[in-house]
């Protein structure tokens, strides 16, 4: 009977462990400096009339999840800020920047500090296939926030909606700001 215990025991582990033990894509991302992350409480999505090779299904359902657990609420109406996501197949040359971590800096930064940081751009070389997730401030339809995966060329996530949740996923782990919802 211990043996059948012992080895159902380890039977579980191995497959929970496996299901934990997802590959992630190397992200890259940037923030604005001003960006007023304290008073973004609601968000909505830009409609793409564009084609796009992802389900938007997936990609949509799958950040509504993420930003609902952060604490954020789905408005069309009145949001704070927009989310629009692209993918691109091609390869392409790309201006990211070198930033301090993003929850440091917006969180425990002084707003004196943060009008007189700069951005120091660095060229991203990036191979074909690529996502591209951004936030874009309702105010002033300035970009808050965007990150991108890159090397998406072995895997095809436009198929997959695992893989194309993975790929969002892998994204927004990068944005783990909680909305001042008093």
């Amino acid at each position: 009977m211990r043996k059948i215990s012992f080895l159902s025991l380890v039977f579980l582990t191995l497959i929970f462990s496996s299901c934990f033990s997802l590959k992630e894509y190397p992200v890259e991302y940037d923030y604005s400096f001003v960006g007023d992350f304290e008073n973004y409480t609601t968000y909505s999505f830009i409609n793409n009339s564009g084609e796009s090779p992802l389900k938007k299904e997936v990609v949509e359902e799958t950040i509504k999840h993420y930003m609902e657990v952060l604490g954020y609420t789905y408005d069309e109406t009145v949001p704070s800020f927009y989310i629009n996501y692209l993918y691109l197949p091609d390869s392409l040359s790309y201006k990211g920047y070198e930033q301090p971590e993003f929850f440091k800096f917006v969180k425990f930064g002084k707003d004196e500090d943060k009008n007189k940081e700069k951005y120091e751009a660095k060229k991203l070389k990036i191979n074909s296939g690529t996502l591209i997730i951004s936030f874009i401030e309702q105010k002033n339809y300035a970009t808050i926030w965007q990150g991108y995966t890159t090397d998406l060329y072995r895997e095809d996530i436009q198929t997959d909606p695992r893989k194309t949740r993975l790929a969002v996923l892998s994204i927004l782990k990068n944005y783990v700001y909680l909305p001042d919802i008093n």
